[in-house]
């Protein structure tokens, strides 16, 4: 065996030795055929040795799996925590010391209509004032300031729909003052600052540790590193209430004092149950470059900037207010097994110090870089406020550039690669590389990238009704299964463009220089085609950025620099024979690990929001499409095994075995993806009745029979979220509260109308002459247990006026159009319980004789682990393992309701 290797080695470099010899790919239609001994070429095309591809295959398999493996290793490792003794520099963090903190935090679910939540902002005030008290041992000021502002909304931030909202704000509001920063009261110093957001409400029945527990923790661990390693410039922290509902923590700082002085902020959240702590929304470049500098631990990328501008993530984060008002700032967030996000299995018990201690690295050094720098400084003239890309390399350095030059790159990339093209054909003339020759290998490619696309897109489709919440529980198993989809289609049609070229040139030839031709040959075409290919895709890239500024494919800038390179380092002859196998994956190394990192945290960050109400069919889309562009620079690789047939055996045995595993796998788990439902219950008080409404993404009703009191129930599609979630409806027990208001006969929600007052319409201050009325009343009312009440009137009513007593008429600060709001009612805030709310109703009658106005009084409820509302612990008492309560979007967890005439 060994002696005839070495014979058919030496046939090899006899070829290499003899250029003006024509290989069966690239000879003229002219070439004649062989003599003696002949075989047509498309008859041996797939007698390669096993041996040879599967050498070739182990090669790429180990190849992806270390780029794999280092890439998830970085991004699920975690650093170790500090203790206040190790973290003695400026750039220490102590994650042991904000672990206390969070602990007191995280004791109890938590919303902003609960009296935990009046707990916690106790504590936290309590915190800062002990911190003062340290500050004031080592000559620093930290101010603490009263937050009485009272907003009034006509949108919110986390709806599209317009309605009437007021709030009464309850933020804790510190400002820590810098070395060259202007304290309270002081003529001195520079007022400018940077703000760092976090916010101490929960959902309705998370513990909030990750979200947003850390972040808060985070902030008060900052404000002690400051007191002892003062920065330059002012730093404040909006430790907020009330984002779960709407953002209005940070809308309310917005008309606080405090703001005007804001240039930059930091943000700090969770959506997730820990890991790293992603940065994925940047404002700038002068921003994400600073974050850039925060050691070996940076975790970045742009394309959370991008599934935000696509819409593939349904919630939202203080971010989109602070830009909102041209304040330009960093998001970062946790976003490791959202499937535990707004559940009841965010508490302390499923995350870790060590996500602590990576958002505390990742966020003080990113601050601190900030607020010593003169960026606060700047105006607004000066400072860049370009978009940017910005990605780390798993994790050990980050890149950040402006959407200019990455512009700019591309534009460059897009003249230097035809101009190689040209120079590698130029070169390998002799040896019968064309262009005609290299666009028909470009063809091929570009009929293997759709081929494998249109396949990927039917299996997606085909998934999606067997299999839908595939990629919520196994997302490695579907990723791995649209590679190998991929892969198998490439194959079979790089396998069918060969032997069409091979038939249309009747090659006929001795078997082994045929095999090694092919082998050589094709590889090296393919290696100049695949320049080409990537140089096309950069075009649409480049077109996406110029256009949309979505920058999640610089990937592919890389792909075309290195594709040059391989090409450059195959067009030689005697270079042809040579193993290069490996030497190409590793070539591609940088910008697979690039892909490869962006198809892992999707795979993470993206897979479990499909019970947020993202459409199974888009993560999949998602998920088949990085798994494309992890195998498409393997097509050298692939015709270097010569021989399609048995790789296309082996990987389409795997890519069948796949399928059947992700048609019959069970998608949930309770360690890791439990089925996540949403939760709500009305209990209606003029019809004595209690509604719940149970909804999720699939096998609802197969939880629902393992609920005694959900025997008799209706289900069917979710209209809410355009029937992408499923909801069972059913009577449930009465509210603890329901049962003692009957035994004590004390009304839950008292409502007085005032006497109507008429007048007729005005224009501006002027009454018109129109003999239409406005009808005016005053309904007022009282809650018991409830700070959070709305009042709902149909959307075709003629309401003109509502405003709550105490709260002034929306600012030019909340631009929207107030009629449509006021005709969709109002829901407000009260900073405390016990208050009597006055609402001041107008709306249009034809005379004083019309009948009143009918509407819905409801106030909410979130208070359950009581056994406060025995319908919610029923349900959670008897959901299966692999099922898990959880928070959905907005209060409510239970709504009292009555109907008013006013």
């Amino acid at each position: 065996m060994a002696e005839h290797q070495d014979d058919s080695d030496n046939q090899y470099r006899r070829y290499d030795d003899e250029p003006s010899e024509e290989s069966p790919l690239l000879q003229g239609s002219e070439s004649t055929a062989w003599k003696n001994g002949a075989r047509p070429a498309t008859s041996i095309i797939n007698q390669g040795s096993w041996r040879r591809m599967s050498g070739i295959l182990l090669m790429m398999v180990i190849s992806y799996l270390v780029i794999g493996g280092i890439v998830s290793y970085k991004r699920l490792s975690l650093p170790s925590p500090k203790s206040v003794v190790d973290a003695r520099g400026p750039n220490d963090f102590s994650a042991e010391w904000a672990w206390q903190h969070l602990e007191q935090i995280a004791q109890r679910p938590h919303p902003i209509n609960s009296r935990e939540n009046l707990r916690i902002r106790n504590y936290l005030i309590q915190a800062v004032k002990d911190l003062q008290n340290e500050a004031h041992y080592v000559n620093r000021t930290v101010e603490l300031a009263d937050d009485h502002v009272k907003l009034t909304l006509t949108k919110n931030f986390l709806s599209a729909t317009s309605r009437l909202e007021f709030y009464e704000s309850s933020n804790v509001l510190v400002r820590v003052v810098g070395t060259e920063g202007r304290a309270e009261g002081s003529s001195t110093g520079r007022p400018e600052a940077v703000v760092v957001d976090a916010h101490f409400d929960s959902v309705l029945i998370g513990h909030g540790a990750t979200d947003d527990g850390i972040g808060v923790s985070v902030c008060l661990e900052m404000i002690r590193n400051l007191i002892h390693h003062p920065v330059k410039h002012n730093v404040v922290f909006n430790i907020n209430n009330g984002e779960e509902i709407g953002l209005y923590g940070a809308a309310s700082f917005m008309k606080h004092p405090w703001a005007k002085d804001i240039k930059a902020f930091i943000n700090l959240e969770g959506a997730g149950a820990g890991g790293r702590a992603l940065l994925f929304r940047a404002s700038n470049k002068a921003l994400a470059g600073h974050y850039s500098k925060v050691g070996n631990s940076p975790h970045a990328n742009v394309f959370g900037n991008d599934i935000f501008k696509l819409g593939l993530i349904k919630s939202g984060t203080d971010f989109s207010v602070y830009t909102a008002y041209n304040i330009p700032g960093l998001d970062i967030a946790f976003y490791s097994r959202r499937a535990f996000y707004h559940s009841l299995q965010d508490d302390i018990e499923h995350t870790s110090k060590g996500s602590v201690q990576h958002m505390g690295n990742t966020g003080l050094i990113a601050l601190r870089n900030i607020a010593d720098s003169d960026y606060l400084i700047k105006p607004k003239s000066i400072i860049s406020s370009e978009a940017s890309i910005y990605y780390d390399v798993a994790g050990l350095f980050m890149l950040v550039y402006s959407f200019n030059t990455y512009l700019t790159l591309n534009y460059n990339l897009l003249i230097v690669a035809p101009v190689f093209i040209a120079w590698a054909i130029f070169s390998a003339k002799r040896h019968g590389l064309t262009v005609a020759v290299v666009l028909r290998s470009y063809l091929a490619m570009v009929l293997s990238f759709v081929a494998a696309a249109v396949t990927s897109v039917a299996f997606v489709a085909f998934l999606n009704k067997v299999n839908p919440m595939l990629v919520y529980g196994e997302h490695w198993l579907a990723f791995i299964f649209f590679v190998f989809l991929c892969c198998t289609t490439i194959i079979c049609v790089q396998w069918a463009w060969v032997k069409l070229e091979l038939w249309l040139k009747g090659d006929m030839g001795p078997l082994e220089l045929t095999l090694e031709r092919i082998r050589v040959d094709t590889e090296q075409v393919a290696n100049v085609g695949m320049v080409l290919f990537w140089w096309t895709l950069l075009i649409g890239a480049t077109v996406l950025g110029r256009t949309r500024e979505i920058g999640l494919f610089y990937f592919i800038s890389w792909f075309v620099a290195t594709s040059m390179i391989s090409a450059y380092l195959s067009i030689y002859p005697k270079r042809r024979g040579t193993p290069w196998t490996l030497a190409r994956l590793w070539i591609n190394f940088l910008p697979l690990m690039m892909v490869l990192d962006i198809a892992i945290t999707n795979m993470i960050a993206m897979s479990q929001t499909l019970v947020d109400g993202t459409p199974s069919f888009a993560i999949m889309a998602l998920f088949a499409l990085c798994a494309l562009n992890c195998v498409m620079p393997l097509i050298p690789t692939i015709h270097r095994s010569a021989n399609f047939k048995k790789m296309g055996q082996v990987s389409v045995f795997f890519t069948l075995a796949l399928l059947i595993s992700a048609c019959i796998v069970f998608p949930y788990s309770a360690e890791e993806a439990p089925n996540k439902l949403v939760w709500r219950q009305i209990y209606d008080l003029d019809q004595d009745a209690s509604l719940v409404t149970v909804k999720t993404m699939n096998r609802l009703e197969k939880i629902m029979d393992m609920i005694p009191e959900a025997k008799t129930r209706e289900c069917g599609p979710d209209p809410v979220s355009n029937n992408a979630l499923t909801q069972c409806i059913y009577k449930g027990a009465d509210p603890k509260l329901v049962t003692e208001s009957k035994k004590s006969g004390k009304e839950i929600i008292k409502s007085s109308v005032s006497k109507p007052e008429y007048h007729h319409e005005t224009a501006g201050e002027v009454e018109s002459e129109s003999k239409t009325l406005v009808r005016t009343v005053h309904l007022k009312w009282t809650a018991t247990d409830s700070r959070l009440c709305s009042v709902q009137f149909s959307p075709n009513s003629t309401l003109v006026h509502l405003k709550l007593a105490g709260f002034d008429e929306p600012d030019q600060d909340y631009k929207s159009e107030v009629a449509e709001a006021i005709r969709l009612g109002m829901v407000g805030f009260k900073r405390e319980y016990d208050q009597i709310w006055d609402l001041e109703v107008a709306y249009k009658v034809e005379d004083k004789h019309a009948p009143a106005l009918e509407g819905i009084l409801g106030c909410l409820y979130d208070e359950w682990d009581q056994g406060e509302i025995p319908a919610f612990t029923n349900m959670k008492d008897h959901l299966p393992k692999w099922a898990l309560l959880g928070g959905g979007k907005g209060p409510g967890l239970l709504t009292i309701q009555k109907k008013i005439l006013v």
